[in-house]
Parts: structure tokens; C-alpha cells; sequence
């Protein structure tokens, strides 16, 4: 399947990196000031870190990343805000971009050159493009600035985890406080504030409901909007097409009610972004039921 040639590249893969040695001063003829470390695979150092800690199998990478043709960008970590992670495990092939990683040290900044038709074929998985002529190289610069091993990874993960998680409550209470919210949350922490009753048919799982919606943060920001839309938005209650604070609070409603849903992120996205929403992320939702209607089979 053809993929996009920069979310082939950036997309999370494990990537790998074959244990393989380099002599410091065996430069290459066809790239004046490059070592080649094996055949089709060059390297010159920018920056080399003595006595820091050499990647190994396994370790997790972040680095500042640059690649593209001699003459051209094709991806810029700095320029997206975005440092590059992979995790190292034995190269693919001979002359693998992957097979240099490995002989970095923390720190590090260097400019590998490889082929462009075994990157974009085998590396990325992805046809190459048009523009790029197959025997054309592709240079990657590199700026090696964490090294980890998976179990730093994790701990390191689980520690801004909790933090994150630490500073949802707090702004979640300061919300409530603020603005002398007094209802009580359920068991999951949904908070479920009717702003108008409504006397009509009761949401039900199973049904179809519709409704107008109006989603912000806690800031008041809003990221989404049927009401700007002009387009009320239709789901089956209750069977996970919506996330589960908002199966929650629209099965607590009647149509024609109008009620304020404040959602924690535990029943929301969770700790992951989705879209424009960061992790860990409570929600509030001003929500209006439309209609209730059986569902189709």
C-alpha cells in the first residue's frame, strides 16, 4: 500500500540499527569527508561525544531530524516541533540508513548519506517518488539528544503520566471551584448539570439521538462545534460510538433538555492526543437533545 513519504518516515515504526564498526578515518572518495560505514552507507560527524553512553539494542532514541536530497528538505523535525523517536533493533539490509544509529553516542550530531531507492523501498516501505531519481542519495542529519533504555522509556512515560494526570485534577477542582459548580459527579466523574429540562422522550441505549453539542476545555476554548456547523449530530446510544462520558450523560437526558457535560479524560481520550485535544483532558460539553428515534437494525 503507498504511503505518504514523510508519515512513512515519522510514523512511530521500530526502526532498526546493526552493531556495525566505522573507522574514524577511512574517508570515502565519492563523499569527500564521509567514513563509509558499510557498502552504500556514509557517515561524517558534526559533533562526536566522548565518554557518553553508546546506543545499544533495544535503547530508545530521540534526535533532531533532517532529511532530503542534496538540494532539497523533505522533513525537518525542528521545523514541525516534533523530535524524532525510534527504537534501535538490527538493520533490514546492507547499506540500511538504520545500520548507522547504532554506532552513535548521546550527543552525537552527524550527516549520514544512503541510497534513495533501498530508503523509500525498503526502509520506508513506500514507492519512490517522482521527483527523485533512483540512483539519487538522500542525506539525514542528526542530532542524537536522548538515549534511553526501554525501562528508562516506561519509567520516564509513567512519571509525565502521573504529573499529567496530577494536573488534571487540580485544574478540574479550580474549574469547579470557580465556578461554584455544587453537583455531585457519578462513579466515573461525570459531572451532568441540566441547564434546561427537557419533557420529551427519554434518551435510551440503543436509540438514535440527536443532538447540538458545543465541546471546550477548561479554559473555554472550544475545539468543536455542531451548533457553528449548523449540522446536529446523530449516534446510537450506548454501544461505544461516542466516548463513554458522553454514552453517560446523553442517556441521562430527555429531549429538549440542555445540560453541561464535564468529562475527565479517564472517560474521555485518555492519556493519548487525539486531534486538537491533548492528553489527559477534561472536557466540557454543551449539549442539547434533539430527537430520539429506534435505531436501525
Amino acid at each position: 500500500m503507498k504511503k505518504n513519504v514523510i508519515k512513512g518516515l515519522t510514523a512511530g515504526l521500530v526502526i532498526s540499527a546493526a552493531m556495525v564498526s566505522c573507522g574514524e578515518g577511512n574517508e570515502n572518495s565519492k563523499y569527500p569527508g564521509f567514513t563509509q560505514v558499510e557498502e552504500g552507507l556514509f557517515i561524517k560527524y558534526e559533533t562526536r561525544v566522548e565518554g557518553e553512553r553508546q546506543v545499544a539494542f533495544g535503547d530508545i532514541l530521540t534526535m533532531d531530524l533532517k532529511y532530503g536530497t542534496k538540494d532539497s528538505t523533505l522533513m525537518d523535525t525542528k521545523e514541525n516541533g516534533n523530535p524524532f523517536r525510534l527504537q534501535v533493533d538490527s538493520g533490514a539490509f546492507v547499506g540500511d540508513i538504520m545500520n548507522a544509529f547504532s554506532i552513535l553516542k548521546n550527543g552525537d550530531s552527524a550527516v549520514v548519506i544512503a541510497g534513495a531507492y533501498d530508503f523509500f523501498t525498503k526502509t520506508v516501505g513506500a514507492q519512490m517518488p517522482e521527483f527523485i531519481d533512483s540512483a539519487e542519495s538522500l542525506y539525514f542529519t542528526i542530532k542524537l539528544n536522548t538515549v534511553e533504555s526501554q525501562e528508562e522509556a516506561k519509567q520516564k512515560a509513567e512519571a509525565e503520566n502521573a504529573q499529567a494526570s496530577l494536573k488534571e485534577q487540580e485544574d478540574l477542582a479550580a474549574y469547579i471551584q470557580t465556578n461554584g459548580i455544587t453537583a455531585e459527579p457519578t462513579e466515573t466523574g461525570l459531572y451532568h448539570i441540566v441547564t434546561q429540562k427537557g419533557t420529551g422522550k427519554a434518551a435510551e441505549a440503543g436509540k438514535t439521538v440527536k443532538v447540538h453539542y458545543t465541546g471546550k476545555f477548561l479554559n473555554g476554548q472550544v475545539f468543536d462545534s455542531s451548533v457553528e456547523r449548523d449540522q446536529p449530530f446523530e449516534f446510537n446510544l450506548g454501544v461505544g460510538q461516542v466516548i463513554r462520558g458522553w454514552d453517560e450523560g446523553v442517556a441521562m437526558m430527555k429531549v429538549g433538555e440542555k445540560a453541561t457535560l464535564i468529562i475527565p479524560s479517564n472517560i474521555a481520550y485518555g492519556p493519548q492526543q487525539n486531534g486538537p485535544i491533548p492528553g489527559y483532558s477534561t472536557l466540557v460539553f454543551d449539549v442539547e437533545l434533539l430527537d430520539v428515534t429506534e435505531s436501525a437494525e
